[in-house]
C-alpha cells in the first residue's frame, strides 16, 4: 500500500526532556493498549505492582494512566520516561509511542504526520520558508481500508489543487483561502447532487459583507464554547476577548512580513489532516471552511500577542499554534462545535467569509 507523509514527518525527533511542554503534563487521558498492560503484568514484582497500582480502568473498561495533577506518574524529574529508560520502546503504549504523530488510512493508502500540539512538530511545520511538499513510498503492509469510497479518486483530485490554490504566493493569503472556499461550495453541491463533475469549478456565490470585527468576535465566541483542557487558554481567551477590538490588523501584517507563509503552512497542514475525511461523511465543504477559521483564529492570537510585545518571534508563533492545537484539535467534542458553527453562526457562514476575505483592502 502507499503511505504518504509531509516532507517534514522523517525529520522529527521527541525532545524528551529538552522540551518545554511535554505531553507527559498536558493532563490527557492515556488509554494503555491491551498488549502493553500484558507485558507490565509480566514483569516481576515489585516493578509490576508499581506499575499497575498507577493505571485503573475507567467507566468504558479502558486502562487509563492516572495522572497526578496533570502530570503522568512516569515522568522523571529530569522530563524523561521512566518506562522508556527501564524497558525501552517496549514499555510504551501505542498512544505515547505514536503522539504526536498521526494516521489516517483511505483506499490503500496510509497518511502520517506529526500534530501541531507538539512544540517541536509546530516548528518543523512552521519554520521552512520553502512550500510544502509530500512524499509517497509503496510499502509491504496489506491494511487498508476496504470499505468502498466512490468519492476517494475526486476528492484525492480536489486536495492536489486545493494545495495548489494555498501556495500561488502571488496572491494575498486571504484570496487564496476564498479560493478554496469556492472551490469547495462547488464540490459540495456536486457531492449533494450524487454527482462526480468532469471539470472542477469555483462557486459563484454572492459574498455578505462582514467586518473584520464581526467575523473575529465570532469566531473567538465558538471557541469559548468549547471544552477548555487547560486554565491557561481560558485566560487567553479572555485575554482575547478584552483586546479583541483594539487589534492593529494593518501593524501586525507588516510586521509579519514575508512570513505570512507560516499561515500557508498551517492551512496545508490542516487541509492534509482531515480533507480526505469527507470520503466517509462526504463534507469537503466542512473541511475547508474549518480550516479558514481556524486559520483566522490562529492569526488572531498571534496578532493579540505580537500587540502585547510588539515583536512575534518564532518561538512565539510555535506557542500560540501549540496551544490552540492542543485545545481544539484534540478534542472531538471541540472539532464537532468547530463544524456545526458552519450551520448555526450566520457571522461565519460560506457568504460572510467569502464577503471578508475578498472584501479586504
Amino acid at each position: 500500500m502507499e503511505l504518504t507523509a509531509p516532507c517534514y514527518y522523517q525529520k522529527f525527533q521527541c525532545l524528551a526532556g529538552a522540551c518545554r511542554h511535554s505531553c507527559c503534563r498536558e493532563g490527557w487521558q492515556i488509554v494503555v493498549d491491551e498488549k502493553t498492560m500484558d507485558f507490565y503484568r509480566s514483569l516481576p514484582a515489585p516493578r509490576r505492582e508499581a506499575i499497575l497500582g498507577c493505571i485503573a480502568q475507567d467507566g468504558e473498561g479502558d486502562w487509563v494512566i492516572q495522572s497526578r495533577e496533570g502530570v503522568c506518574p512516569f515522568l522523571t524529574a529530569e522530563g524523561l520516561c521512566q518506562l522508556v529508560i527501564s524497558y525501552g520502546d517496549q514499555g510504551l503504549g501505542e498512544i505515547c509511542a505514536l503522539h504526536p504523530r498521526y494516521r489516517e488510512w483511505f483506499p490503500g493508502r496510509m497518511e502520517i504526520g506529526v500534530g501541531l500540539c507538539c512544540e517541536e512538530a509546530a516548528r518543523l511545520i512552521l519554520s521552512d520558508p520553502a512550500p510544502c511538499e509530500f512524499e509517497t513510498w509503496i510499502t509491504d503492509s496489506e491494511e487498508e481500508d476496504e470499505e468502498p469510497a466512490p468519492l476517494y479518486p475526486l476528492l484525492v483530485e480536489v486536495r492536489e489543487v486545493l494545495f495548489a490554490l494555498l501556495q500561488e504566493r502571488e496572491q494575498p493569503l486571504r484570496l487564496r483561502l476564498a479560493r478554496c472556499l469556492r472551490l469547495a461550495l462547488s464540490l459540495q453541491e456536486a457531492v449533494n447532487r450524487g454527482e462526480d463533475p468532469e471539470e472542477l469549478a469555483f462557486s459563484r456565490l454572492p459574498g455578505e459583507q462582514r467586518s473584520w470585527q464581526q467575523v473575529l468576535a465570532a469566531i473567538l465566541r465558538v471557541h469559548q464554547e468549547m471544552e477548555h483542557l487547560n486554565p491557561e487558554w481560558t485566560a487567553v481567551l479572555e485575554d482575547l476577548d478584552s483586546h479583541l477590538e483594539e487589534l492593529d490588523w494593518t501593524g501586525f501584517e507588516r510586521a509579519l512580513g514575508q512570513r505570512s507563509y507560516e499561515y500557508e503552512h498551517l492551512a496545508v497542514y490542516l487541509i492534509f489532516r482531515y480533507f480526505l475525511k469527507a470520503v466517509y461523511d462526504k463534507k469537503p465543504l466542512e473541511k475547508v471552511w474549518q480550516t479558514v477559521v481556524m486559520v483566522l483564529m490562529m492569526a488572531t492570537l498571534a496578532a493579540r500577542r505580537w500587540g502585547e510585545k510588539n515583536d512575534l518571534t518564532l518561538l512565539d508563533q510555535i506557542e500560540v499554534v501549540r496551544l490552540y492545537s492542543s485545545e481544539t484539535e484534540y478534542s472531538d467534542e471541540n472539532m464537532q462545535l468547530l463544524a456545526e458553527a458552519l450551520l448555526f453562526e450566520p457571522e461565519l457562514s460560506a457568504a460572510g467569509l467569502l464577503g471578508l476575505l475578498e472584501g479586504s483592502d
